[in-house]
């Protein structure tokens, strides 16, 4: 038998049986890590011209996936420790704040503007506040500068890394923001490989825009606005969004190699995708998710 065709069942039943077991719930992983295995494949390649026996080959195929699936349990392990962030544990942490500063909030404020220029890390929008903004960072080398300027109707809040941040330390830290409920939000965010977790679900989001590498979103929609749109670039990503079921959703989806669950849409055309209720719900979200390798799910509640 032609060491090509083993090599190539391998690979492939080893990619089903990662779709099959995530599908089922018996392990789970993020596509941030499978990007970061890149080199995988040239170990690979490497392995099948090397001359010698055919058997000796699959062994070490076998063995190169074997200790790959270890590490991308492992990097999920860590990944959900960073998703499944306590709020409350702010209050105690160990460590003392890096960065924190508060907005006043002007009851003349009808609609707000935040952009975040974002490094590698943990990124949490949290419970609401009486302020405009509440911005608070822990662990990490990364600091960040905010403009703010206003006119008669809008408020608009700048925060940017100052200079340049490098290193593997960066995505260590963790960013805690807390949002005031009665302006109207439009949210803009520019990210590298982060773990983003936004319960948006009591505030009035017009327009949520994410930019993103390697990430992992985790994103929670209300129905507190007439019309919400959702914008996604991103890579390498594992994609959660919850969308009320009393809001009627419209997704548009570009992606390869994707594992997805999209229950309770009805597909409308290629890449394209609506529920039932669209048409007549009183408050509408627009999805719009452009991603590389991706695992993405769209939750109603």
């Amino acid at each position: 038998m032609k060491f090509r065709n083993i090599f190539w069942g391998v690979i492939l039943v080893f990619v089903g049986v990662l779709f099959l077991l995530q599908n089922f719930d018996v392990i789970h992983f993020e596509w941030v890590s499978l990007w970061r295995l890149w080199p995988v494949i040239l170990i690979l390649w490497g392995v099948s011209i090397i001359p010698t026996n055919n058997w000796i080959k699959t062994g070490l195929v076998v063995l190169i996936l074997s200790l790959t699936v270890y590490f991308m349990i492992d990097q999920s392990v860590r990944w959900n420790d960073q998703e499944n962030y306590n709020f409350e544990a702010w209050d105690d942490y160990d460590s003392d704040v890096d960065q924190a500063y508060s907005l006043g909030y002007e009851d003349s404020i009808p609609m707000a503007i935040l952009s975040l220029d974002a490094a590698a890390g943990s990124f949490i929008i949290g419970p609401a506040t009486d302020n405009l903004l509440d911005f608070e960072t822990k662990g990490g080398k990364v600091k960040y500068n905010y403009n703010l300027s206003k006119t008669d109707s809008i408020t608009r809040i700048k925060i940017e890394r100052e200079g340049v941040n490098i290193g593997h330390k960066n995505n260590k830290h963790e960013v805690l923001l807390k949002l005031n409920e009665d302006p109207t939000w439009e949210l803009n965010f520019d990210a590298g490989a982060s773990a983003m977790d936004f319960d948006l679900s009591n505030y009035k989001v017009s327009k949520l825009d994410i930019d993103g590498g390697a990430a992992s979103f985790k994103i929670k929609l209300g129905s507190e606005y007439e019309i919400t749109t959702v914008n996604i670039d991103a890579g390498a990503s594992s994609i959660e969004i919850m969308v009320p079921e009393t809001s009627g959703c419209d997704l548009k989806i570009s992606s390869v190699l994707t594992d997805r669950s999209l229950k309770g849409f009805e597909k409308t055309d290629h890449g394209h995708y609506r529920t039932s209720n669209f048409e007549e719900a009183e408050n509408k979200i627009y999805l719009n998710v452009e991603a590389a390798v991706s695992s993405y799910s769209i939750i109603r509640y």
